[in-house]
């Protein structure tokens, strides 16, 4: 539990300063600090938490993580600021804050996907985590290439964390990138922003997020009938037990995800006026 305490409060720290980032700040040089201060509790966090939650993982391995994703975050902010081309001061300003802002939510989607937890015995492998919650809000707050290099920074950052070595590098990664994908295309692709900035209605959003829960959960079960356990891992299971054990993980996973979007996302969306 203590594992969840440290990277919670982490959390909580870092989504302070993005709601103190996107509703406050004017001078440029204030964003790239709090973004950095938030960076900090983040990689503090995750830390604490990966040395406290794991009794194999050495010191220098935590130290070595914490240098890939402060390098990851760098090249991160360098990349996303050259090809912000911008005309006016003020878009400069506004740039230098979206870059900023970026750069916490990705590190916050990063300590989310830490604290997942098991919930099927005999697949203590499949663990239900919220970094969802980030990439769906990003899609909100901008656009869905946006949302797509959140998740996929934070797949590979995730991928990075001392743990044993998988038995194919980047595969879970880019399975949780997949079905991330599949959860929030329905609403990339026929929310109406326009409206829903003016009504503030969640009857959309839900209605979209359904969609994409019901899709993820079809498409992965398949995934993993056809693809994923015969060709990847050489496993041979029935549908029957598919379902039962990867479709039960995906309903929890992806019903969850969707419950939390459907219940925060007006406290997160309002931020958007000031991005």
């Amino acid at each position: 539990m203590l594992i969840y305490f440290i990277a919670g409060t982490s959390l909580l720290i870092a989504l302070g300063f993005m709601f103190y980032l996107a509703k406050n700040m004017k001078e440029k040089r204030n964003h790239i600090i709090v973004s950095g201060a938030a960076i900090l509790f983040i990689i503090t966090g995750l830390t604490v938490g990966l040395l406290l939650g794991n009794n194999d993982i050495e010191v220098k391995d935590v130290i070595l993580f914490n240098t890939i994703i402060l390098l990851i975050y760098s090249l991160f902010l360098v990349v996303y600021r050259k090809i912000q081309v911008t005309k006016t001061s003020k878009k400069k300003v506004m740039s230098t804050k979206k870059i900023a802002f970026l750069g916490i939510i990705i590190g916050i989607a990063s300590v989310l996907m830490l604290m997942g937890f098991p919930v099927i015995p005999i697949a203590p492998y499949l663990k239900v985590e919220l970094s969802a919650l980030i990439v769906f809000m990003t899609l909100l707050w901008f656009d869905f290439k946006t949302a797509v290099v959140v998740s996929l920074l934070t797949n590979v950052i995730h991928f990075f964390m001392p743990s044993s070595p998988p038995l194919i590098p980047m595969l879970d990664e880019m399975v949780n990138f997949l079905a991330t994908m599949l959860f929030i295309t329905p609403t990339a692709v026929f929310l109406n922003k326009k409206s829903l900035d003016k009504e503030k209605k969640g009857f959309s959003i839900l209605i979209l997020t359904l969609i994409g829960f019901a899709s993820t959960v079809v498409l992965m079960v398949l995934f993993n009938q056809y693809i994923n356990l015969p060709l990847v891992y050489n496993i041979q299971l029935s549908f029957k037990e598919v379902i039962a054990i990867f479709g039960l993980f995906n309903i929890i996973k992806w019903g969850i995800n969707s419950l939390v979007i459907n219940v925060t996302w007006r406290r997160f969306y309002i931020l958007r006026a000031n991005l």
